[in-house]
């Protein structure tokens, strides 16, 4: 039973709703603003990054078909165009590298900020409310997970951007626009009632995957628009024995009261990941490993005979793909990034380019890589073994990857990522930009950037 049937408890949407309505910018830490400033930055950066590409082209012609000129940006491209168009391009730009933060239930900054900012252009919002958007915005799409976690949506083929991305997105908007409790938990209805996203482009490395962040935005931008103007949604979208997301999506396997619990106690954007390296967060622990490896034994590619990645069933369906074809391969191939790193010890865009997928030394390399599935392991991480020529057997595990929020980037390193990345598009305007960002929540940041960003 819940409030709707005539129980007198809230349903959990409406429950998140309560929150984010009373949620405050004044009351937020300091490290909880710094973290969102930090999300913000590097967002921007990926997207800023994502719309030089060839895929960016293509997105480009699909903008001018979803819509003319309107009051929101598509960043590093001129003039306004329709909400939902910006939405939806600047978070799949942001997703494009696949050098966007982790954490918040899936991409949740490629989800999140496109659909915060855009709701602050629609609705004349400051840089303080896009903040407190984001804070809002994950800590419904990170509690989401603890219904049912990232685990158990990803061996069932969900892919967790496309589903709890869209609801964190909706919270965001929400908050931004200043709805109050029952708009918001309208928000939440109409976003949860059309979230979707699957693990079906690991078949042939489909552009879908790109997509789902900037469909997350879109759909949550879409949901806070209708929601503001009467349009209901459903109360259980995520508990209804019928029809709720969580029976859906996860019948029998999710905790519908987990996601409450201790609500209001922290902060979840804190337990957010950004990420050094343009491949699935799943790689990042193994790449740490080779690294570390590699510069610790001082191995070149002729010092290695084979290479063994012990990992989870659910890593080796994300990331164990020995057929590199197209970028989006290479970029969820463990096998792929360790060989770079074998033969370059490093791993960067440079690695990912299409000239780089027919590199025959890396290719040759990949050949000499084992993936063995545990099926006791879980998560993320790996245990990467390396037999050399002369007969030794060297291992690593690095349970706690570099750009983890337990071994975070430094404020400097985010700061030259987003340097690094926006260049391309914003040229001399780059490190005005994020210094923009850096007093975002003061008084007009926020319009100040948006100008910049549109070049």
């Amino acid at each position: 039973m819940t409030a709707s049937s005539g129980s007198p408890g809230p349903t959990l949407s409406e429950s998140f709703a309560r929150w984010i309505a009373a949620l405050s910018f004044d009351r937020l830490p300091d490290e909880v603003v710094r973290m969102a400033r930090r999300c913000l930055l590097d967002t921007l950066g990926c997207a800023l990054q994502g719309s030089t590409t060839p895929e960016a082209q293509l997105l480009r012609k699909v903008r001018d078909d979803l819509g003319g000129a309107g009051p929101c940006t598509v960043w590093g491209t001129p003039g306004g165009v329709a909400p939902q168009a910006a939405a939806l391009l600047n978070g799949t730009h942001a997703h494009l590298r696949e050098l966007d933060d982790i954490g918040g239930g899936g991409h949740a900054g490629a989800c999140q900020v496109p659909a915060a900012v855009g709701a602050a252009e629609l609705s004349g919002a400051d840089g303080r409310a896009v903040l407190l958007g984001l804070v809002a915005g994950h800590e419904v799409s990170a509690r989401l997970t603890d219904a049912a976690s990232y685990d158990t949506m990803t061996l069932r083929g969900w892919h967790t951007t496309g589903v709890y991305g869209a609801l964190g997105a909706a919270a965001a908007a929400a908050r931004v626009m200043g709805l109050d409790a029952a708009t918001t938990a309208h928000a939440l209805g109409l976003a949860g009632s059309y979230v979707g996203g699957t693990w079906a482009f690991m078949a042939d490395g489909a552009m879908s995957k790109r997509v789902h962040p900037g469909k997350s935005a879109e759909t949550g931008l879409t949901a806070a628009v209708l929601a503001r103007r009467g349009v209901t949604g459903p109360a259980q979208v995520l508990d209804a024995a019928w029809g709720g997301l969580f029976a859906t999506y996860v019948p029998g396997e999710a905790d519908g009261l987990a996601p409450l619990k201790e609500l209001g106690e922290g902060f979840r954007i804190m337990n957010k990941g950004i990420k050094p390296y343009p491949v699935c967060w799943g790689i990042n622990s193994a790449a740490d490993s080779m690294l570390t490896l590699r510069a610790k034994h001082g191995l070149a590619p002729p010092d290695i005979r084979r290479v063994r990645v012990i990992l989870s069933e659910m890593s080796q369906r994300m990331i164990g793909a020995t057929r590199v074809e197209t970028v989006l391969d290479a970029q969820m191939s463990v096998a792929y990034a360790l060989a770079w790193i074998i033969v370059r010890a490093k791993l960067t865009l440079d690695e990912f380019m299409p000239e780089a997928l027919r590199d025959p030394t890396a290719r040759a390399m990949m050949a000499r890589i084992e993936l063995v599935a545990d099926p006791a392991a879980h998560g993320e991480r790996q245990t990467v073994e390396v037999e050399t020529t002369d007969g030794r057997l060297l291992s690593s595990r690095v349970e706690i990857p570099r750009g983890h929020w337990e071994a975070p980037l430094s404020d400097a390193e985010v700061r030259d990522k987003f340097l690094a990345l926006a260049r391309p598009a914003l040229g001399p305007s780059t490190e005005a930009a994020a210094d923009l960002v850096a007093r975002i929540e003061t008084p007009g940041a926020l319009p100040e950037l948006i100008a910049l960003l549109r070049g």
